[in-house]
């Protein structure tokens, strides 16, 4: 019997379905030739952002907050 929800038998193999999905969405699978996640993230940009203009240990702690909450705000921005 199958599930109404998922139309691939119970009984069938979770690599048979899984490659029908692949196949179905078509998905990529192959990202040799693809840009890294952190170049997709700018992750070098975002990283080095961080500039403490004092010796104050938590100062670091300060600017990644603010930053990440105007991250935020710029995402709810976008939504909106």
């Amino acid at each position: 019997m199958t599930c109404p929800h998922n139309p691939v038998s119970a009984t069938a193999p979770a690599a048979h379905h899984t490659e029908a999905i692949v196949a179905e969405e078509k998905a990529q699978l192959d990202f040799s030739q693809s840009m890294s996640y952190g170049d997709y993230l700018q992750l070098d940009a975002i990283l080095s952002a961080q500039k403490p203009l004092s010796p104050a240990h938590d100062e670091l702690l300060f600017i990644v907050q603010h930053q990440t909450s105007e991250l935020w705000m710029k995402l709810m921005l976008h939504e909106l």
